[in-house]
């Protein structure tokens, strides 16, 4: 068991004795995975009307995550204050929830707080620490295999190939593998070469043979795919700078900072459609981005159009 999820353990244990924290809505939420699992393991029909059933899986799945982040709040444990903090700055500061008040969507600002925002030495997230609690907790291990799964994922480029069956063909930058999937949101791909920007889950269970585009997919307008090349050889290198990442794996899932792919939507927003939002610009040259703080276009938005102004965390779940 990791650090942070071993101080909360004993917290946990205590709180519960003292019956300081509420299980109920757990509880309730737990049925209600189990009883998915269950029915997408013997039923071919989608289990929920027009909904995918792997889409299902992950949309259960993370309202139980958010369940549970809302129980670690409860649990007095200064390991977990820098998590909360890192948290509310970023609602405070983007007034999270989707356009046309926010860039951020639901879908993305979920999956960030709740697996990517990570503390301490061993990147521990709020999902790693539901993982490690997972036996005090009772989570089935099918559960923690679908946690485990959504942890593991991370934000991507990836350059839309086609459809094929019914399905999407999309290729991450600098890799050769074609992913073949589904898109919720309902955004089916507009031209090949399109770049999205987006969080890809695998399938689970045996009976899947497709991903799930599982974020609303930003659509990168320009610059073009040799642009975003170099961006990404630029910033990945071995050696350790501020201005660099270790790997393709970190730099998407991390950033260079904990607010740093929250940023780069913000200031790149261009517009909406309620299947995809348009980006425009590069992160490492503010001045291609039409939000840059100096740039033209940002100075010419009224001051109260930039402000955003949120006061409280969060964890709703829709996939808007």
């Amino acid at each position: 068991m990791r650090k942070i999820a071993t101080k909360v353990l004993k917290k946990l244990k205590k709180a519960k004795a003292n019956k300081i924290i509420e299980l109920g809505e757990y509880r309730k939420q737990k049925k209600e995975v189990e009883s998915l699992f269950d029915q997408i393991k013997t039923a071919d029909d989608a289990i929920e009307s027009g909904k995918d059933p792997l889409h299902a899986i992950y949309t259960h799945a993370q309202n139980l995550l958010s369940v549970l982040a809302e129980i670690l709040q409860d649990v007095p444990e200064p390991a977990l204050v820098r998590f909360w903090n890192t948290i509310e700055a970023a609602q405070e500061e983007y007034q999270t929830g989707g356009p046309p008040m926010s860039a951020l969507t639901n879908s993305y600002f979920n999956c960030w707080l709740l697996l990517d925002v990570a503390v301490g030495l061993q990147k521990e997230t709020l999902t790693t620490i539901i993982i490690d609690l997972a036996k005090e907790l009772g989570i089935h291990q099918n559960m923690v295999d679908v946690f485990q799964h959504m942890q593991n994922s991370r934000m991507g480029i990836y350059e839309y190939l086609g459809n094929e069956n019914g399905k999407i063909l999309l290729r991450e930058m600098t890799k050769d593998e074609v992913i073949t999937c589904i898109c919720p949101a309902g955004h089916q791909g507009q031209y090949k070469g399109e770049l999205w920007f987006a969080r890809i889950l695998p399938p689970v269970f045996k009976r899947f043979d497709y991903s799930l585009v599982f974020t609303t997919p930003y659509i990168l307008l320009n610059p073009d795919y040799e642009q975003w090349i170099g961006y990404l050889e630029r910033t990945i290198s071995k050696k350790k700078t501020k201005t660099t990442a270790a790997s393709l794996e970190n730099l998407m899932k991390y950033g260079l900072s904990d607010g740093y792919w929250n940023e780069y939507i913000h200031q790149a927003y261009v517009n909406f459609k309620p299947e995809l939002i348009y980006l425009e610009g590069l992160p490492d040259v503010g001045r291609s981005r039409p939000h840059f703080s100096d740039s033209p276009k940002y100075k010419a938005i009224l001051p109260e159009t930039r402000q955003l102004l949120s006061t409280t965390v969060n964890f709703k779940t829709d996939t808007g």
